[in-house]
C-alpha cells in the first residue's frame, strides 16, 4: 500500500506546480530575451512594437511527438510560450491533454471565444495563481496547440500602458 500512496501522490501534482515550474522544458515565463542568444530568430512585431515573437531553432519532443515553440516577448522579457504539433490527430490532443492532467490536475473545458481561440475544436485551460496554460485542437489544420501565460506580465502590462 506504500506503493499505492506514493504513486497516487505523484499522479495527483496540482495547478500550485504549474506555478512553480512556470516553465515548459527549458524555456520560463519572464526570461530575458538574452537568456536564449542564438537558439531564438525574429519572426515578427505584434499588437505593438514592445511585443515580438521568436522562434526557437530547435526542434522539441513531448513524449514521441515532435513540436515547435515560440517565444512571445514583451518588453524583452517572456510572456507567452506557445508550443505547436502540426499534423496532429484527435488522438495525439486527448494523449497530451491527458500527460497535463497527471501534471496539474483536470483541465477546465473552456467555453472561451476570444479570437484567439475560436479556431479550436476543443479547448482545456488550467490556471494558476502566476501562470495559465491552455491546450486546443485545431481540427481544420490537425494541429494540437499549447499556450503557457504568465499573469503577472499581463498586470505589468497594463501598468505601463496606462
Amino acid at each position: 500500500t506504500a506503493f499505492l500512496a506514493i504513486s497516487t501522490i505523484a499522479l495527483s501534482q496540482s495547478i500550485e506546480e504549474l506555478d512553480n515550474k512556470g516553465r515548459f522544458k527549458d524555456f520560463k515565463i519572464g526570461d530575458t530575451l538574452t537568456v536564449y542568444g542564438d537558439r531564438i530568430k525574429p519572426m515578427k512585431t505584434l499588437d505593438n512594437a514592445d511585443t515580438k515573437l521568436y522562434l526557437v531553432k530547435e526542434r522539441i519532443s513531448v513524449k514521441n511527438y515532435t513540436g515547435e515553440v515560440e517565444l512571445e516577448f514583451y518588453k524583452g522579457l517572456v510572456q507567452e510560450i506557445i508550443v505547436s504539433f502540426k499534423t496532429a490527430s484527435v488522438a495525439d490532443f486527448e494523449d497530451i491533454k491527458k500527460s497535463l492532467e497527471t501534471l496539474y490536475g483536470e483541465g477546465e473545458k473552456s467555453k472561451s471565444k476570444a479570437p484567439e481561440t475560436t479556431r479550436f475544436a476543443r479547448l482545456y485551460t488550467w490556471s494558476g495563481k502566476k501562470i495559465n496554460l491552455r491546450i486546443g485542437y485545431d481540427e481544420k489544420y490537425k494541429l494540437v496547440e499549447m499556450v503557457y501565460s504568465g499573469h503577472a506580465h499581463d498586470l505589468e502590462k497594463l501598468k505601463k500602458e496606462f
